[in-house]
């Protein structure tokens, strides 16, 4: 019992050593994006940066399927291993170069590596959890997510300013070696272990299930929790755009724009740890639609009282929500998704979500589709409010016909 409870204890710690490296590897390419959005708008002006974040959007979205079949199909740890290679070949080429015409060039297959490594990640996490439960493992990646989106601008900004975009670029490749020795040891230690590194130890909720179609649409119960997700997705992106005006309007300065950025990502630091305990973590759909009812409240907050000191209170509620509406999310793919498809579902997923940021990046966009910044976001929070309650109601009432459902099924059997 006790050499048992040990090797546990031993897993858990690796679970979260693990978490830490991915941490590295997160800071790496935050930094490098952030970098490259700098160089950029220096070297070609707004169409670099537009091309750019085209580039780290469209190619994950045409390759989903193809990125699903793949990490599902296939060895899972060489894959990982091998994606991880090419992620660090691409940065080393970059900074080598550094040119931005060839780091514009090298961006797509950067990103599709970029999915390729989460989808794995996520397929794994149930294999290396320990002794956490899997809303809690997955918790700590989204808590890595958000202090990455903390640190890495500040640093990147610091190194772009000191030594120039090629430092930025070489430390997002020692960032993905890292998570690359790391996977090399990941794999050596669940073969000896007798787990074998590509074999699933957790069982398929949902059994078999054939190697087409959308992983994240065929349980009734996730499409309804994809109406939140998606439109949580869109409206935080526009809020993002039209924010900069907005919000550096009534700050007067970058420095407090920045403090409530910062309080939004602290907030999402507290959500997500929030959303690996035992009561949200047995219940994928509540901290889903809590979370998003939280983000969709500060956002129409934001737009309708533009005083920044109080909007810095409500930040840390959204970003709160937010973490906390992020671990749902994963927690309900492998909820309602079978192991199997694990891989499939993280690349739709990601296709979801860059698709829903590319309209909202149009929609935010003051004059282009709908009018001034803060209409927008009044706009934005309101809708996803109205998403919110929609989705609630569907998901409560499809929880009754399903009840409703095995109860007569129970009635005419007896």
């Amino acid at each position: 019992m006790r050499a048992e409870e040990g090797g546990q204890v031993q897993s858990s710690v690796r679970c979260v050593l693990f978490c830490v490296v991915a941490l590295l590897s997160m800071l790496g390419e935050g930094m490098a994006v952030f970098a490259l959005t700098l160089e950029s708008a220096d070297q070609l002006g707004s169409w670099g940066v537009t091309a750019l974040f085209l580039a780290g959007l469209v190619p994950p979205i045409l390759a989903a399927p193809a990125i699903g079949r793949w990490v599902d199909g296939a060895a899972l740890f060489r894959v990982w291993i091998l994606n991880l290679c090419v992620h660090v070949a691409i940065f080393a080429v970059m900074a080598i170069a550094s040119n931005i015409f060839a780091s514009l060039a090298l961006m797509p297959v950067a990103s599709i590596c970029a999915v390729v490594n989460g989808a794995v990640i996520f397929k794994i996490i149930p294999r290396i959890r320990g002794g956490f439960s899997i809303a809690r493992a997955s918790s700590f990646l989204v808590v890595a997510t958000s202090l990455a989106g903390i640190i890495a601008p500040a640093i990147a900004s610091l190194v772009f300013a000191k030594a120039g975009i090629g430092a930025v670029l070489w430390y997002a490749a020692a960032g993905f070696l890292a998570l690359a020795l790391a996977a090399i040891f990941l794999s050596r230690s669940q073969a000896a272990n007798g787990k074998g590194a590509d074999a699933g130890n957790e069982p398929d909720p949902g059994g078999p299930v054939s190697p087409g179609g959308a992983a994240l649409t065929r349980n009734p119960q996730l499409r309804i929790l994809l109406l939140p997700v998606a439109a949580i997705v869109l409206f935080t992106a526009a809020e993002g755009v039209s924010g900069v005006f907005y919000l550096r309007g009534i700050t007067d300065n970058d420095t407090g724009y920045a403090v409530l950025l910062g309080a939004w990502s602290v907030g999402a630091v507290f959500g997500s740890l929030l959303g690996g305990n035992r009561r949200f973590g047995t219940r994928s759909a509540l901290p889903i639609l809590l979370g998003g009812g939280l983000v969709g409240a500060a956002i129409l907050t934001e737009g309708l009282w533009s005083n920044a000191a109080g909007l810095a209170l409500v930040f840390l509620a959204g970003g709160l929500g937010n973490g906390l509406h992020n671990t749902g999310v994963r927690t309900a793919i492998y909820e309602y998704v079978p192991e199997s498809r694990h891989g499939a579902a993280w690349a739709q997923l990601r296709m979801l979500i860059n698709i829903m940021v590319a309209l909202g990046y149009l929609i935010g966009t003051p004059g282009l589709l709908v009018g001034p910044a803060r209409a927008i976001i009044v706009i934005s929070g309101a809708a996803t409010l109205l998403v919110i309650v929609v989705s609630a109601a569907l998901y409560i009432w499809k929880a009754q016909a399903r009840v409703h459902g095995r109860t007569s099924a129970t009635e005419s059997r007896g």
